[in-house]
């Protein structure tokens, strides 16, 4: 019912959007002669339109998805003040092992969505993340486009990935997550077959923007963050390829993004420990973690 209901709402607004942006072209079309700049403003305007309207939908895909959507976590229903970490498109040479020393520093255990051809080029630092009590999920081998991908080339991502993976720990992974939140029904049936629990986030750091300042993303978390969230940041990556950006800025602003979850009272749990109780009222089992 939620979701009919965020559907719906969605649907009106867009389609308010898409009213008023035939109106206000009509309104331009009375006020202005026809001339050939109005032809170019009225195309710039349209064009500019509908890429907003795409953006629009995309992102409620991403945040919300279409249909029924029971195999896939995004948070946990929970009161109590509890969340989860989550870094992908590791692991790197240069900034896993930083965010590593951060977490370590603060008793703090994550869960990262590693990328295949990473850990294979990275065994060590992935190992590190294993031996250190931090979850691990897969994340495909090269950090492909879902959507776009064939079907047997979607399979053959996921299980080498795994394998990889079991080099590493000795175990498959039982949490996957698409590449930038882009799913697809095979995508879900083969994390399904392959044993593996669909992971996305309900609370991004944003931290693949070059923009977004540490002081605005730990701002933002805190101002926004809910119990049973899952924050999405990045150790890796890049917006359109599988590695190459700055992850410094996330670095930076772990150490205070952890102490003002902990000062609002929030304890930090690896997604094996939050997802054990998915949607319940309460979760009292875990290890006691101060919150300061």
């Amino acid at each position: 019912m939620l979701f009919i209901r965020k559907t719906l709402a969605v649907s009106l607004i867009l389609a308010v959007l898409i009213v008023l942006g035939v109106l206000g072209a009509l309104l331009l079309g009375r006020l202005m002669p026809e001339t050939r700049l109005q032809q170019l403003i009225m195309s710039v305007s349209a064009v500019v339109f509908s890429l907003a309207l795409i953006l629009a939908v995309f992102s409620f895909y991403v945040n919300h998805g279409f249909g029924y959507q029971g195999d896939i976590v995004r948070r946990v229903k929970t009161d109590e003040k509890l969340v989860a970490i989550t870094f992908d498109d590791g692991p790197t040479q240069e900034y896993t092992p930083k965010i590593l020393d951060v977490l370590k520093a603060y008793d703090v255990q994550a869960s990262f969505f590693l990328v295949g051809s990473h850990v294979k080029k990275y065994p060590e630092i992935a190992k590190r993340v294993h031996s250190e009590g931090h979850d691990i999920g897969n994340h495909t081998y090269t950090h492909i486009n879902v959507p776009t991908s064939p079907a047997a080339a979607m399979s053959s991502q996921l299980l080498t990935t795994n394998i990889e993976i079991m080099k590493i720990t000795g175990e498959s992974p039982i949490y996957a997550r698409p590449p930038r939140g882009m799913y697809d029904a095979r995508f879900r049936r083969l994390a399904e077959l392959m044993g593996m629990q669909v992971v996305l986030w309900s609370l991004s750091s944003q931290d693949w923007r070059e923009s977004v300042t540490p002081a605005r993303m730990h701002s933002q978390i805190l101002k926004r963050v809910q119990p049973g969230d899952i924050i999405l940041l990045h150790d890796g990556g890049n917006l359109l390829k599988a590695e190459g950006a700055s992850r410094q800025r996330t670095v930076d602003v772990l150490p205070g993004l952890i102490e003002g979850l902990r000062e609002k009272g929030y304890r930090i749990a690896p997604l094996s420990r939050l997802l054990r109780y998915p949607h319940v009222d309460h979760i009292d089992d875990l290890e006691e973690q101060k919150p300061y």
